[in-house]
């Protein structure tokens, strides 16, 4: 979903649908999604040569994931693509997310506002005030018991951000407050605020 510069990289090829010269027709689409549907072209590419590819649909539950995270819009192929992911993500296949879901104590079904307000901020917790590879260890890894610690600490540090976040809030608020907040402008900086929320 970012804008594509004038000039192209030097490359075999350049995926992203908004490169200048795209129609926009699929400029909503997140990093996952783009990623996800290149390997379905390269997937279709490798049965016309009579070879077998991975199992694609198995990571949908990381699209849908990625793709509500992302806030991309729900329609056309993020729709479908969220809709299949979440009936991926139902059968508690993959360690990290079944991991991150107990420790979130999301006890329903997955649904878009699970993957929103409960498992997206968690993945993105270790980027925010941790390590910015926390999320893609726990995704990726298979280890039940690896997945469940990644998760607690992601869910820790979630709590972390949330207060860290309310904190700068209500400082920022007051000091707009004490500016006045009936002009064109509001605005508040302060020191030390952690710049990851």
């Amino acid at each position: 979903h970012h804008l594509g510069g004038e000039t192209l990289p030097t490359a075999l090829a350049c995926v992203n649908p908004n490169r200048q010269d795209e129609n926009g027709e699929l400029g909503h689409l997140c990093a996952a999604s783009v990623t996800f549907l290149m390997l379905v072209e390269a997937n279709r590419q490798l049965r016309a040569a009579e070879a077998t590819g991975p199992d694609l649909m198995a990571l949908l539950d990381l699209v849908a994931l990625a793709t509500v995270a992302d806030v991309a819009p729900l329609i056309g192929v993020n729709r479908a693509l969220v809709r299949q992911g979440l009936k991926v993500m139902a059968r508690r296949e993959r360690p990290g997310i079944v991991a991150l879901a107990d420790a979130a104590r999301m006890n329903r079904a997955p649904d878009t506002y699970a993957l929103g307000f409960l498992l997206g901020p968690r993945v993105n917790a270790g980027g925010r005030i941790g390590k910015a590879d926390m999320g893609a260890r726990l995704l990726a890894t298979a280890n039940p018991q690896e997945a469940r610690d990644l998760a607690q600490v992601l869910d820790t540090l979630n709590t972390e951000r949330r207060d860290i976040e309310t904190a700068v809030r209500d400082a920022a608020l007051a000091q707009a407050t004490a500016r006045g907040l009936d002009g064109p402008l509001v605005w508040a900086a302060g020191e030390g605020w952690h710049p990851g929320v």
